[in-house]
């Protein structure tokens, strides 16, 4: 495309005044092609054209021959001028040198052999001939004596030239599948436009005798001709490019006497999926075999089932076609909401995984989906303007009916959720299939939520299709929290317990979260193939994961007993406790011992409970806090001879102080109670110990964060706790991590003063070198 118009800015100004908005709304269905004023401004573009060509006395020798959208009267201010000269060399030279001088960039080409005007060029300019248009009487009788040598020779080049738009066709499909496609639409190349509309009208011409009622799909074609040739002449003069920027879409959609701008989008789209399907049937009829095209007529079709029979055993773009001229005979509007039994059982065949994909297409491209649910109807051409979206709302249910189909015969795509996608069964995938057709069928209702408004159409339909109950409400959850994993697993921590709760309050577990995992997967592909990643994947596996995990179910267990019990410490209490002790200890003795500890107006004594795994807890208990109080439990265990693994250390409202030690014994645990019990122990000097690293992990102003680091020794965590004690700081809690050799002791204490002259006394304490 020329990257700036050939008019002049007093021509712009004309322009302007020219090129009137349509006499009416365009409307699809009541196409009036006289609203328009396209043809006549492209008449006076090309006379402006013939102006400029025609101030060169040089102009007549040349002979020059219109080629392109000059030809076929389709200019734009931003066209491509092409120009075939057939006169002498050395003038079309001349000519085209002061031309491009004086600013007027044309695309020319003079045939390499003048007896034959086809020799050494693509099948799109022997096209072109067909239509060009010469400018004096002498390029006419050049012209007139080509196109009969190609006709001459018919057969041939229109087989070559069916090909080649075919082969083009695909180029370009390829080519302009992106998101700027759907969102801001490509007038000329995109699926739809001008291109594709041209490219059937022509192809028409030259196959003309082998249909038989093209009258409907002709009169779109030449519509939407008028239609979108008017939005791109006025889209040139705005100074925009052939693509419908989201920016543009307001002023054009005023401009075209839509209400807004989301009416103007819908309209359009129709329009470009309209010209999409017939430019698409033309060339499928010129392309088949003539007994193909017969049988296809002879079909005939006496009840709804027929229709669905038919596109099962041929998808082809002719089959729905044939469809689309027998919908409202066979299933009229006023009869629909009767057919409620037959609908629910032809679109579950439909929407099977295991039904072909070209199957669930053809019944979208037929538009028989219209009458299976009459919904979506209002979402053709509706467009989210979030460069998010990459399809109109009624294209991405389609795609999401299809991508559940692809992601059950190939659950390796799904990277890692394949294991998921694999541990669902065959009513799972219906759920699935289901949901997929119809989470976003209340999009573009003004009144609230969508995923909230779409249970109410699930509801309706149903009960019309005939469906059980549980199928209905499975199906229902599922559309209204269709949003509900995307928004935990990429905008949460998948790991915070408040998460899963929030997740189990909405009834996400069991069957329904796996499905909602792979559901998410398939709604993003959906929207956006670019926005799915092995990232994205790896996160709705982890918070799957996390949900399933026993840490998450001992959480659930731990809310649950914490209201059956009617405790009142914060729900917080669970991750402080630490992953240790909540996977070893039973959650209810956990629970029922914190509501002793809760209640007593005193001190519980020390308790001890031993895992089936054999591992050795105690529990110490006093209502009343002090300093001091962690140095204490510390160095009487370890005068006692325990060696200390894991400890959960920390100061409750209303609990007090509640620290649980894993320790090591060969003691008899009745024995090491009494022990513990008694007040009359006395205690051992803690030895000297060694770390390796002290460090201040974080400082705030109400709390400090301390790591002792080093290898596992008797007396590490007596000789930190005693350290600290000493130092006069309170501890608020604690962690004690051990693994193989190596021993972390965290500690969470009151700040109170300069932390690092805290860490300093620490290292003067155990004789550690700062760390430069």
């Amino acid at each position: 495309m020329a990257a700036k118009t050939y008019l002049t800015s007093e021509q712009l100004v004309q322009a302007q005044e020219i090129l009137n908005p349509p006499l009416m709304t365009p409307d699809g269905d009541v196409r009036q092609v006289f609203c328009f004023s396209s043809q006549s401004f492209s008449l006076w573009l090309g006379a402006k054209l013939e102006e400029s060509l025609k101030s060169n006395p040089l102009w007549r020798d040349t002979h020059p021959i219109m080629l392109g959208s000059w030809a076929r009267g389709e200019l734009s201010p931003k066209s491509d001028i092409d120009i075939l000269f057939c006169g002498d060399e050395d003038k079309v030279r001349e000519f085209t040198n002061q031309l491009q001088e004086k600013g007027l960039k044309l695309r020319y080409r003079m045939p390499a052999n003048p007896e034959d005007w086809t020799e050494g060029v693509e099948a799109f300019d022997v096209l072109a001939l067909l239509k060009a248009k010469p400018l004096t009487p002498e390029g006419a009788r050049k012209l007139f004596e080509q196109q009969k040598r190609i006709w001459s020779k018919k057969n041939m080049w229109r087989k070559t030239l069916l090909k080649a738009v075919k082969e083009e066709r695909k180029a370009r499909e390829n080519r302009f599948d992106s998101i700027t496609n759907y969102l801001e639409p490509n007038l000329k190349y995109g699926p739809g436009g001008l291109r594709d509309l041209e490219q059937g009208l022509q192809i028409y011409e030259m196959f003309a005798e082998r249909f038989t009622n093209p009258g409907h799909a002709l009169n779109v074609l030449n519509y939407y001709r008028d239609y979108l040739l008017s939005l791109r002449q006025k889209l040139h003069l705005e100074g925009h490019s052939d693509i419908l920027s989201s920016s543009a879409q307001f002023d054009l959609g005023k401009w075209m006497g839509f209400k807004s701008h989301k009416d103007f989008m819908r309209s359009l789209q129709r329009g470009l999926s309209r010209v999409n399907f017939y430019s698409d049937w033309i060339i499928a009829v010129a392309d088949a075999p003539e007994e193909v095209l017969k049988k296809i007529e002879r079909s005939e079709f006496y009840k709804p089932s027929d229709l669905f029979s038919a596109l099962e055993k041929n998808s082809s773009v002719l089959m729905q076609k044939k469809v689309r001229e027998e919908l409202d005979h066979l299933l009229p509007a006023t009869e629909i909401k009767k057919m409620g039994k037959l609908r629910g059982q032809e679109l579950d065949q439909v929407l099977s995984v295991k039904a072909k994909d070209e199957f669930l297409y053809s019944i979208f491209r037929s538009r028989l989906i219209d009458k299976l649910v009459p919904e979506i109807t209002r979402l053709v051409g509706y467009v989210q303007h979030d460069q998010y979206h990459r399809y109109t709302a009624d294209s991405h249910i389609m795609q999401a009916c299809r991508e559940i189909k692809r992601v059950f015969a190939k659950p390796k795509e799904l990277g890692p959720l394949q294991a998921v996608a694999k541990s669902l069964n065959p009513y799972d995938w219906q759920v699935l299939s289901w949901t997929c057709m119809y989470h976003d069928l209340a999009k573009g209702i003004d009144s609230g939520d969508h995923s909230e408004a779409g249970t109410a159409i699930v509801t309706r339909d149903f009960k019309a299709f005939g469906f059980k109950k549980k199928f209905t409400d499975d199906v229902n959850w599922m559309v209204k929290n269709h949003l509900e994993l995307s928004q935990a697993a990429f905008r949460k921590n998948s790991k915070d317990p408040r998460v899963w709760q929030e997740l189990r309050d909405k009834g996400v577990e069991g069957d329904a979260l796996k499905r909602l995992a792979i559901f998410t997967a398939v709604d993003i592909r959906a929207t956006n193939p670019e926005a799915w990643n092995e990232w994205k994947g790896r996160l709705l596996a982890e918070l799957v994961e996390n949900l399933e995990s026993k840490k998450a179910q001992d959480y659930f267990t731990f809310r649950t007993l914490k209201a059956k019990k009617h405790l009142h410490i914060s729900e917080e209490i669970y991750e402080e406790l630490g992953p240790v002790l909540v996977d070893s200890l039973s959650m209810n003795d956990l629970v029922e011992d914190l509501k002793k500890a809760e209640d007593s107006s005193e001190s519980l004594p020390p308790k001890i409970m031993q895992t089936k795994q054999g591992d050795t807890w105690v529990r110490m208990h006093q209502k009343r806090d002090r300093k001091g109080i962690l140095a204490d439990y510390v160095g009487q265990f370890y005068s006692l001879g325990l060696g200390i693994r894991h400890a959960s250390i920390h100061t409750l409202p209303k609990v007090g102080v509640y620290d649980w030690f894993q320790v090591s014994t060969q003691k008899n645990l009745k024995t090491l109670e009494q022990l513990l019990k008694s007040s009359q122990l006395k205690e051992k000097e803690i030895p000297q110990v060694q770390f390796d690293q002290i460090q201040l992990m974080s400082a705030h102003d109400k709390e400090w964060v301390i790591s002792f680091r080093g290898p596992d020794q008797a007396g590490l965590l007596a000789a930190a706790a005693k350290a600290l004690s000493d130092l006069n700081v309170s501890i608020k809690s604690a962690r004690v991590h051990t693994w193989g050799r190596q021993v972390d002791d965290i500690f969470m204490i009151k700040a109170e003063g300069d932390p690092q002259l805290l860490i300093k006394a620490l290292h003067d304490r155990f004789t550690i070198r700062a760390t430069p």
